[in-house]
């Protein structure tokens, strides 16, 4: 199964659909050059309102350390997304497992060196866009990917909505997809509609009879130490505590 990560919540009540309809990461966005950001006492919010089981991500750009910390303890965060050029240092001092954020444009994937990705959790593809850090509601050239390997399960973002989210697993087959403005009626306000709409076109590309499906997926859950190899995790794989799996 395609796993689905829901960002840009701003509304508990969009945590707990999310929840409701199955989604294994839900994001809270903490970037100050975002018009989803929310406070820490809005990720607390936010944080109730998630369900036992799935992974709770804290969005960053160009925010320190020391702030990441913060709100990894206001919302008990499972995971950060960095939207910017991993380091070491990056993957030394955040307090939890890290989801690095690799650009793709018309000339490909600007991605960390294989050996600080195979340190992160999972690897995200995002739309890159001159003097924008993710976020941008566009596509971009799934060609670009195909064939590609990682040393950690992909996610897939950049401009996914309910009518296009099928191909690109199609075309891709990410370990999941990840999807803020492409189930929105405005910024950080989620519409349901399109949510279970999305949430359908998922479980719907699943089913079909896709070549080589698992090749390129192995996602272990949001919780779980990654593997040293690629591969799907097993399902009866004990999630692990926020302790566990730091880098």
């Amino acid at each position: 199964m395609t796993g689905i990560k829901i960002c840009g919540l701003t509304r508990p009540r969009d945590v707990d659909l999310a929840c409701a309809l199955g989604a294994s990461y839900v994001g809270f966005n903490f970037s100050a050059l975002s018009p989803r950001r929310v406070t820490l006492d809005t990720a607390r919010a936010l944080a109730r309102a998630a369900r036992s089981g799935v992974a709770r991500v804290g969005v960053f750009v160009h925010e320190s350390a020391e702030e990441i910390g913060a709100a990894v303890e206001a919302a008990g965060l499972d995971l950060v997304q960095i939207h910017r050029p991993l380091s070491a240092q990056d993957l030394h001092r955040s307090p939890v497992p890290i989801i690095a954020v690799v650009g793709v444009s018309s000339n490909g994937a600007d991605a960390a060196p294989p050996e600080l990705l195979a340190r992160c959790r999972s690897v995200l593809c995002d739309t890159a866009w001159p003097g924008r850090s993710g976020g941008t509601g566009t596509v971009f050239d799934w060609s670009l990917l195909v064939g590609k390997t990682w040393p950690v399960p992909l996610i897939l973002a950049g401009g996914l909505d309910p009518g296009n989210v099928a191909e690109a697993i199609a075309r891709v087959h990410p370990a999941a997809v990840d999807v803020a403005s492409g189930v929105e009626s405005s910024p950080g306000i989620k519409d349901e509609n399109r949510m279970r709409l999305f949430f359908e076109a998922v479980r719907e590309a699943d089913a079909l009879p896709l070549p080589a499906r698992g090749s390129a997926r192995g996602l272990p859950s949001p919780h779980s130490v990654p593997a040293a190899t690629e591969g799907r995790a097993s399902r009866s794989e004990r999630p692990a505590g926020r302790g566990e799996g730091k880098n």
